[in-house]
């Protein structure tokens, strides 16, 4: 009950599929169906330097709330940040 307001969502589109306007469909018909279930915000992770997703969140309204450092370790050791973001409905 205390979270029922919030949804987390997430999205992913293969390479041979980019910049053919998958993603914008897929968010405008995620927020149209939470709006429609009552959802007052809308949450997401990506990790950090995935320029194309965060610009297509925020083309939507998404803004960045807080990075949260080291969250991913790759095979060669190095480290990657995970931002947060979400969308108030």
């Amino acid at each position: 009950m205390k979270t029922s307001h919030r949804a987390n969502i997430a999205i992913a589109i293969l390479k041979d599929y980019w910049n053919l306007g998958i993603g914008s469909a897929m968010l405008e018909k995620l927020i149209a169906v939470a709006k429609h279930h009552g959802t007052e915000i809308i949450e997401l992770e990506l990790i950090k330097g995935n320029d194309r997703a965060e610009h297509l969140y925020e083309k939507f309204g998404f803004c960045i709330v807080s990075e949260k450092p080291n969250a991913y370790k790759l095979k060669d050791g190095t480290y990657l940040s995970e931002i947060y973001m979400h969308k108030y409905l």
